[in-house]
């Protein structure tokens, strides 16, 4: 499949194919998400030999400047459309760093384990897994005593999407499963799957190998802050 691309299509048309279709403003319409899905063993293969690589998983509308994008639907500037927990197709130790804010809670939570492994793997050496998440223990802590002694400690979070009455249940419920697109399909990617306490995360990257854990702060966030909800940390392999 590289080779195909390699022989059909020289680098300066792909170059104007992915211009043409950047300018487009349906950018996460079906069309561009299989022309990328296409793309993306090009892709990787035309990146393979770069040298201080840097991969963001899922971003938003906007990417850090610097980095490969990865996302599991196309979209805007993305470079490989990949499901981040299934196996990658990058060589070993291919990345410096790898990014990742609010991504790992879409994962199963069975599957969690296994896709971290796989990440492992393409990283460096001494390299960089930045992760940020949805933090469980503060989700469900603030949960129990909005409920228990009528706390508004959730209020710090102002996040009130489907709850205009502000409801500790339904705000919870929106932070533990997210809401799809907004209109019950389940096969939408947007729902969580996972739950993440402090303690556990850094259980699982000690499991696999990872080293030197630190936890992250809203001043080491490198895109779209997510604010009160925020858990954050750096391992390095």
């Amino acid at each position: 499949m590289k080779q195909f691309f390699k022989s059909i299509l020289p680098d300066s048309t792909l170059d104007i194919l992915r211009r043409i279709f950047k300018n487009f403003s349906f950018v996460t319409s079906p069309g561009l998400h299989n022309f990328q899905k296409i793309l993306t063993p090009f892709n990787v293969y035309k990146n393979r030999n770069k040298i201080n690589r840097k991969l963001e998983i899922g971003p938003g509308l906007e990417c850090l400047d610097g980095f490969e994008t990865m996302n599991i639907i196309g979209g805007k500037n993305i470079d490989y459309v990949i499901n981040a927990g299934k196996k990658l197709p990058f060589n070993d130790e291919s990345f410096e760093l790898i990014y990742a804010s609010h991504v790992l809670e879409h994962l199963p939570w069975y599957h969690v384990e296994d896709s971290l492994k796989e990440w492992f793997r393409v990283l460096k050496k001494n390299g960089a897994l930045e992760l940020f998440v949805p933090d469980g223990l503060k989700v469900c802590n603030a949960f129990v005593l909005g409920e228990t002694q009528n706390s508004n400690l959730f209020m710090q979070d102002d996040w009130y999407k489907f709850n205009s009455e502000k409801d500790p249940c339904v705000w919870a419920n929106g932070r533990i499963f997210s809401y799809g697109g907004g209109d019950g399909e389940r096969k939408n990617p947007n729902w969580h799957m996972s739950l993440f306490s402090e303690r556990y995360l850094n259980m699982l990257l000690l499991k696999i190998g990872f080293k030197n854990i630190e936890k992250l702060s809203s001043s080491d966030v490198r895109g779209h802050d997510h604010g009160w909800i925020n858990l954050g940390l750096r391992a390095i392999k």
